[in-house]
């Protein structure tokens, strides 16, 4: 009965293990040979974020457009440190996906020398300011653009190398605490099962 009991604390432990490093990577949402979107980017001092890639306009993909409060980020650091999270976790090649040198696999994006994922952060008026990231074919070519102006009800649909990119907070469940506190559980069964043994 003990062996049963050690070898089921060995595969929570295991499972444990597995549900860490599965939340600690960007996962890739495709559809149909086609990235719209990912889940668990680490954007670096701002948190974890999903981000998906949308054609519209701001005032369709952003709640009206029409609030600060409408955008993921606010200012120009963190538009930036979005950006190179995108390059550095999603825009990258693999042995199942070529988002770099392919910029065709993204949503929105019909031009195979680039896409441009537009990031929104403030408005003015009837504008929506926001910053270009440039995923290029060539590697060398990636790059943060410059930013630009866009009318709210203005579809970028209509732009074959532009897709909006929708950043969303990822609300953190506390379940390492939860783990933790199952594993410490399960720590004083097994010492008090040996004491009652001895």
């Amino acid at each position: 009965m003990s062996t049963l009991f050690f070898s089921f604390i060995r595969k929570v432990c295991l499972a444990t293990a597995l549900l860490a490093a599965t939340n600690s990577q960007a996962g890739l949402i495709v559809e149909s040979g086609v990235l719209i979107g990912a889940t668990g980017i680490e954007i670096a001092g701002f948190g974890r974020y999903n981000v998906s890639f949308e054609d519209g306009s701001c005032a369709e993909l952003f709640s009206g457009c029409d609030e600060i409060t409408d955008f993921a980020f606010n200012d120009l650091d963190q538009v930036r440190a979005a950006g190179q999270a995108l390059l550095e976790q999603i825009f990258i090649d693999s042995d199942l996906w070529l988002l770099d040198t392919d910029p065709t696999l993204t949503r929105g994006c019909e031009d195979d020398t680039k896409c441009i994922a537009f990031i929104p952060f403030k408005f003015l008026d009837n504008w929506v300011i926001g910053k270009n990231l440039i995923n290029a074919s060539m590697e060398v070519d990636d790059k943060h653009g410059y930013s630009t102006n866009l009318g709210i009800d203005q579809s970028i649909a209509v732009r074959s190398n532009t897709t909006f990119a929708v950043f969303t907070k990822i609300v953190q469940v506390p379940a390492p605490p939860s783990v933790l506190l199952f594993s410490s559980a399960l720590i004083f069964l097994v010492s008090l099962k040996r004491k009652q043994s001895c």
